[in-house]
């Protein structure tokens, strides 16, 4: 196995739901030794203290690109601009896995599956398309979101050749820490960030937030950087498509034959980390729990 580390951020806000990551790495099997790594965007020190306690390199993360308006951005958004830089921050590693802090491991050996493509010089992601999520299944616009986003970081004309492609996510993947990616990715945030408008990148504007993952949808699809596109059941996006319970085997599944389990279940942020899911059963009943990982696995141990 490569040399891996797991890479992640977070601000204190997110802090219970980053250590609810790092219990779910350290109860899988295939990950409970690979260490990890922390960009800190705005940590208390008694929080940034804990997490070094529990073995997690800790480092904070900087202004890696400059653009116009940056001084009024939150310092949490140097979690998305810091992104492209990991080797930077943590040399020495092979691989570099990211897995957004609200998101947890329910099945670790799916893992290796990103380590693989890593390995053979492609950037190991998920497309967020899938039969079970319900985005698939909606009128599609002649200008949809993707589109808006390319357009307002490339121009038109990348917006519609660009647009079209499927989003890629960037709450999870991986890359080879000497791979070109980097950089492309890199140099396609600091181009988005620096396009001349009229009115300047700022964290009320929806496409500045989303322009890292822009950045990196350009690197797939313009800069055609070598890519391996993995099933939607090893990074679930819960608030795109339902999953159901296999009351048998305790097990997040897929909602559609042949049920694969959730190998990462992505809650999707510090508005789901108290919701109570109604998930339906494989057997035709619900239950009710909420998905973050402490609390989920409480609701799953306390079942017969």
């Amino acid at each position: 196995m490569a040399h891996v580390t797991i890479c992640t951020a977070s601000d204190s806000n997110y802090f219970g739901m980053l250590t609810g990551l790092l219990d779910s790495l350290a109860d899988g099997e295939t990950c409970k030794d690979w260490p990890v790594s922390i960009l800190d965007v705005g940590l208390t020190p008694e929080q940034a203290e804990e997490l070094k306690a529990r073995g997690a390199t800790v480092i904070e993360a900087g202004w890696d690109v400059d653009f116009p308006g940056r001084e009024t951005m939150p310092g949490y958004y140097r979690a998305m601009s810091a992104r492209p830089y990991l080797p930077k921050y943590f040399p020495g590693h092979e691989i570099y896995l990211w897995i957004d802090a609200d998101a947890w491991v329910q099945k670790s050996s799916y893992l290796e599956y990103y380590v693989r493509g890593a390995e053979r010089g492609k950037i190991a992601c998920v497309p967020e398309m899938d039969r079970g999520y319900w985005t698939m299944y909606r009128r599609p616009k002649m200008w949809a979101q993707n589109q808006k986003a390319f357009a307002w970081g490339f121009g038109l004309r990348a917006g519609d050749k660009l647009g079209r492609n499927p989003v890629v996510g960037a709450g999870m993947f991986a890359i080879k820490g000497d791979a070109p990616h980097w950089k492309l990715w890199a140099d396609a945030h600091r181009k988005i960030l620096n396009r001349p408008r009229l009115k300047k990148p700022g964290i009320g504007n929806f496409y500045t937030f989303l322009s890292e993952q822009t950045a990196l949808n350009y690197m797939i699809f313009a800069d055609k950087a070598p890519s391996t596109f993995l099933p939607a059941y090893t990074h679930w996006v819960c608030g795109k498509g339902d999953l159901l319970f296999d009351r048998d085997r305790k097990w997040l599944v897929e909602p559609h034959e042949p049920h694969e389990v959730i190998g990462v279940v992505h809650p999707g942020g510090q508005a789901m980390k108290e919701r109570l899911w109604e998930i339906p059963t494989l057997d035709g009943d619900t239950v009710n729990a909420q998905l973050t990982y402490r609390e989920f696995m409480d609701f799953r141990n306390a079942l017969p």
